[in-house]
């Protein structure tokens, strides 16, 4: 991750492809009476895990843990080379055995703990619901393959729904931070506060060349007069290897450090970079930017 400057504001008009109605935060202090989340306390399963599972159309691991009733870490422990953003169908999944244990052949990687921020959600008059989990990495080394929930609860502390909160990016290097997002479609009834647990971040293994080392150059950003849109532009410098993917994330912050937007630039090989971030909230004062490159 690297930190950009904000250049003077010339060019770039209020950007009209973005959200443009009047987006509402949402955040409650929690009750002290929330119950506690425990992943899978409600699930059941009432025969031994199989062997294997067949992604289908629309599967993360985290839907897939739920509906069979097994732990989130032992699934993606025993699962180390799959993608969690590019889970495709077809694609045959080893499970832990019944108990919640890896499988005996896989190591199982040890998770490792990070700094998780306040969860904030934002509500869009189109009824939409965006909720933020920031994750620092405050390690040494870079992390991957984080995962979270977030619990939207009544007034009371009730638990209204338990949403799934992925990463933008699979690599988080040392000292990055960005949002694990959660996503609804439409606003839950009665649900007043938030609040989100991180659920798995491993460390990246040394022998690992899975990612290639990256670094963004040359990079500003342009707010618009609004201050509900950057414009970010740059490019990323490879070190070694050629890219076959590209990412650049970047994430917005308010005036009082909060995540606010954030929006991932995708390519198969170019690194000169120029796209536009929006703001959920409140007005954009800052942009922070991280890479991530695959062979």
């Amino acid at each position: 991750m690297v930190l950009t400057a904000c250049l003077p504001i010339e060019s770039i008009p209020t950007p009209t492809g973005g959200p443009t109605a009047v987006l509402l935060p949402y955040q409650t202090a929690i009750p002290t009476a929330a119950p506690t989340l425990d992943a899978g306390d409600e699930l059941d399963l009432p025969t031994p895990t199989p062997a294997t599972y067949i992604v289908a159309e629309g599967d993360t691991f985290f839907t897939i843990a739920a509906r069979l009733g097994i732990s989130l870490d032992a699934l993606m422990a025993a699962n180390p080379d799959a993608d969690p953003q590019l889970l495709t169908p077809g694609t045959t999944l080893l499970l832990p055995v019944a108990g919640g244990t890896a499988v005996a052949s896989i190591p199982t990687p040890t998770p490792v703990p990070l700094a998780v921020g306040e969860t904030r959600c934002y509500a869009s008059a189109a009824g939409e619901l965006w909720c933020f989990l920031p994750v620092e990495n405050t390690l040494a080394v870079s992390v991957e393959n984080l995962t979270a929930v977030v619990q939207l609860l009544t007034a009371n502390g009730e638990l209204v729904t338990t949403m799934e909160a992925t990463a933008p990016l699979n690599l988080l290097g040392a000292g990055g931070a960005m949002p694990l997002v959660a996503y609804s479609s439409s606003l839950p009834e009665e649900w007043r506060a938030a609040r989100g647990q991180l659920l798995s971040a491993f460390s990246l293994a040394e022998e690992s060349n899975y990612y290639l080392a990256a670094t963004i150059q040359g990079s500003s950003f342009d707010i618009s007069e609004d201050g509900l849109a950057a414009r970010v532009v740059g490019r990323v410098e490879i070190q070694e290897g050629e890219a076959a993917t590209v990412w650049v994330l970047a994430v917005a912050y308010d005036a009082e450090g909060r995540m606010v937007g954030f929006r991932r630039w995708e390519s198969e090989g170019e690194t000169e970079f120029d796209f536009i971030v929006y703001s959920l909230g409140p007005d954009i004062v800052n942009v922070d930017l991280l890479v991530e490159v695959r062979p």
